[in-house]
């Protein structure tokens, strides 16, 4: 039998897959953006996000039913309940079919009059709508299938995740290059990659859990599920529903609110300009995931002075990686892009990037606690808060739109002061009493978040005065300088000395000697 990983340990693999997923995405997406872009032209890259976007409003009814089932499951498996570990697993699949069976014929219907609901150029309407339907199918297939995400989730194992993550990302990388040099480029091509690519990611799942949690299995004989189960699933899990309709309005409209009332190109420019923000937003979401279950389990054990400890570790450990990236981006963006994609306005994109990133500048250190929610199931009080803020946040934008000349940059810097506002004035306090602190008890990392994102950026100011960026070797050796010192910085800034050895320790004895 193999020898038991500690969980520091698991939890250290989760979040150095988690960079290793970013690293990867980054350098797909620098070497195939331009070519895309350049190949398809801007407007036709600018319906890939929206065609995404399209199905994370889809997924708003998924995530009711799905948002809490790995906390259940998790609960129950850890404490070796594994007849109701299945009977949740079992409820999610059947459920999660009807609602497969429930969509499809309103989102086919979509698709048919899609020209007469967004502004698509006549040239490739056909083109758009074929990659609709091909990311459609993937979100029916990745919803239909069993909930593979649980098996690494509850055995703490995400790095096994994040490794699936980083294979199909190449594979997506290489199936769309071989489609554009073999054959007319299409943009559905794009689709076409995700999904097949999805599809190989669903089978490294159903492998992790199959031997990660072998007990998990769906099953045939009665009770197949349960409507109390998926009542109690659907009852926790509708506020988590709520929150992504909640933060859909905050960002996941920007797109489509673009497109009607500044039209398809100045849409494909705002989707070029979220490409390192999408990016940024899933590597902070890679932090906090792995996290997830180091907390969970410890929740499920009733180890509270385990759960404030591993809180606290996580607020500080995220100050200390977050905050590279994202003063990173704000100060080398504009360099990034000339060199990206010059063919395009570096000067533009850089401030709207800069705009949808602010917002990390001040949660880089609170990420976490959004997990806090979740994992103490009072997932409502947030979703409202969501919801408030992104009733805000789309109705001050229109305005915006309407009203001033302000446009990309109403579009793209609103819901980043919104969020910010909202993380400070409700998430801070609201979680610090939901765990016994004093409401004022996380401030000081939304303070140290600040301090160190102003620190590195005027850091690669420096480094930039020092060094000009005027080719690809310069900027990766700026880039790397930033975030050494960065780095340096940030374990300065974030941790005491105690926390200081034990970060450098876990690197030396477990992994280096792993």
């Amino acid at each position: 039998m193999s020898k038991k990983r500690s969980t520091n340990f698991n939890t250290s693999m989760n979040i150095i897959s988690g960079i290793g997923v970013l690293i990867v995405n980054v350098g797909i997406s620098f070497l195939l953006s331009p070519y895309i872009i350049r190949t398809i032209g801007v407007e036709a890259n600018g319906f890939v996000n929206l065609a995404n976007n399209f199905v994370a409003y889809a997924d708003i009814l998924v995530t009711a039913l799905n948002a809490m089932a790995a906390r259940f499951i998790t609960i129950s498996y850890v404490n070796k309940d594994y007849k109701k570990a299945n009977l949740y697993y079992n409820s999610v699949f059947w459920g999660n079919l009807i609602i497969v069976a429930t969509l499809l014929i309103p989102a086919t219907v979509f698709i048919l009059k899609l020209d007469a609901l967004v502004d698509v150029p006549s040239g490739i309407v056909t083109d758009v709508k074929v990659l609709f339907a091909i990311i459609f199918l993937s979100f029916f297939l990745r919803t239909g299938m069993p909930n593979w995400d649980c098996g690494p989730y509850i055995s703490n194992r995400m790095d096994r995740s994040s490794f699936a993550s980083i294979i199909t990302s190449v594979l997506k990388c290489v199936i769309l290059v071989c489609a554009f040099m073999l054959f007319a480029p299409h943009v559905w091509y794009v689709g076409f990659a995700m999904t097949f690519s999805g599809a190989v990611f669903l089978a490294m799942q159903w492998y992790n859990t199959h031997t990660l949690t072998p007990e998990l299995k769906v099953s045939l004989k009665s009770p197949v599920c349960s409507f109390a189960v998926i009542k109690e699933l659907v009852g926790s899990g509708i506020w988590s529903s709520f929150a992504i309709a909640g933060n859909t309005l905050m960002s996941g409209l920007d797109l489509l609110v673009c497109n009607k009332f500044l039209g398809a190109t100045l849409m494909g420019v705002l989707a070029i300009s979220k490409s390192i923000p999408n990016i940024l937003n899933t590597f902070t979401e890679s932090i906090r995931g792995a996290f997830g279950p180091e907390l969970t389990i410890a929740y499920a054990s009733g180890d509270k002075n385990g759960l404030l400890n591993a809180i606290e570790r996580s607020l500080k450990i995220s100050a200390v990686i977050s905050t590279i990236p994202t003063a990173g981006i704000i100060i080398m963006s504009g360099d990034m892009y000339k060199l990206w994609i010059p063919s395009q306005d570096a000067h533009l994109l850089q401030i709207l990037t800069a705009l949808a990133v602010l917002r990390y500048v001040f949660s880089s250190g609170i990420t976490n606690l959004n997990t806090v929610f979740v994992t103490v199931n009072k997932v409502k009080y947030n979703t409202v808060a969501l919801v408030i803020t992104g009733l805000v946040s789309i109705g001050t934008t229109v305005l915006m739109i309407l009203f001033t000349d302000l446009d990309l940059y109403a579009v793209a810097g609103v819901s980043s002061i919104v969020m910010i506002i909202k993380d400070l004035c409700f998430m801070v306090p609201v979680t610090s009493h939901f765990l016994g602190y004093k409401w004022y008890q996380f401030y000081p990392s939304v303070f140290t978040s600040v301090i160190s994102c102003v620190v590195i950026c005027g850091v690669g100011a420096i480094v930039r005065w020092i060094i000009p960026v005027n080719s690809w070797i310069i900027f990766f050796l700026d880039v790397i300088i930033v975030a050494v010192i960065g780095l340096m910085v940030n374990m300065q800034i974030a941790l005491n000395k105690s926390e200081r050895a034990y970060l450098i320790g876990i690197f030396k004895r477990k992994i280096l000697k792993k």
